[in-house]
């Protein structure tokens, strides 16, 4: 089962790396048409589209196993949120690429009181800047249901399904050191010699099915930040930007994505890992 994961990780940044590639032949081609624009930025989505169907697949089988990927370093796993970026990272790339004083006067801005910015690598227009600053109070809200639902499925678990177990089992344990003691001052052998196997067996079951419960629930989570994800990187760059503006912003946001994954292993390398 792991292989498969790993593969698909793999074939996913291999796509990140070819699509990358077309993305810079695109950028540096100044008579490239909007069409062909268009269908390259398009490929990108698909590719986006198709590692997130996969995702959800294999979080079916291992959701937890996605909160902390092993085929990830430890620099990447360290920022990851519901098994990947924040979906709001693009908007706060997308800030960066418009000027580092954008959001610092957003207001400013949508009020008309500022002209377009032309600081950084492009410029927006006003009302480009309205549906960013829309699509970014959106998903944060989004964002932060998410994280509460997160937030209650760590507690429901210690709480609900493992507490009561843990509390049963201390008592099983306290009777059985009592029996023993009885036994030991006695000079007939006890009938029985502690928790039956049936017992054990019964646990085993209850413990197994609240960590699927909760490896499932992570699933689920998962699933709905991966949509979460695609349709604000899908917003950004077929509704709110024009087709150059969208492909420097997936460049963007892949040379950040892989320079993070590569500067990881070089790390873990440094402290023995990898």
């Amino acid at each position: 089962m792991q292989r498969r994961f790993v593969s698909s990780y793999d074939r996913w940044i291999q796509g990140q790396k070819s699509d990358l590639t077309k993305l810079l032949r695109a950028a540096a081609a100044p008579d490239a048409t909007e069409t062909e624009l268009r269908s390259i930025i398009e490929q990108c989505m698909k590719l986006y589209e198709d590692y997130s169907e996969q995702r959800k697949l294999l979080a079916r089988e291992d959701g937890p196993t996605f909160f902390s990927p092993p085929w990830c370093t430890s620099f990447e796993n360290s920022v990851l949120w519901m098994g990947g970026c924040r979906p709001t990272l693009g908007i706060r790339l997308l800030y960066s690429l418009t000027g580092c004083e954008m959001e610092e006067h957003l207001e400013e801005f949508l009020r008309g009181q500022r002209g377009p910015t032309n600081v950084g690598m492009m410029a927006l227009s006003a009302g480009q800047l309205r549906l960013v600053n829309e699509l970014h109070q959106r998903t944060l809200r989004a964002e932060d249901w998410l994280s509460s639902r997160l937030a209650m499925l760590h507690e429901d678990l210690a709480d609900k399904p493992l507490l009561p177990i843990i509390r049963e089992l201390q008592q099983m344990r306290r009777e059985s050191t009592s029996s023993d003691a009885v036994a030991s001052s006695s000079s007939n052998p006890p009938l029985v010699d502690g928790p039956g196997s049936c017992d054990d067996a019964r646990k085993s079951e209850e413990v197994a099915a609240a960590m699927k419960t909760y490896a499932d629930g992570l699933a689920k989570l998962m699933e709905e930040a991966d949509a979460l994800r695609l349709a604000t990187a899908r917003t950004l760059v077929t509704e709110v930007l024009n087709p150059r503006q969208a492909v420097e912003l997936l460049i963007t946001a892949k040379e950040l994505h892989l320079s993070l994954h590569t500067w990881g292993m070089e790390r873990d390398h440094q402290h023995g890992r990898g």
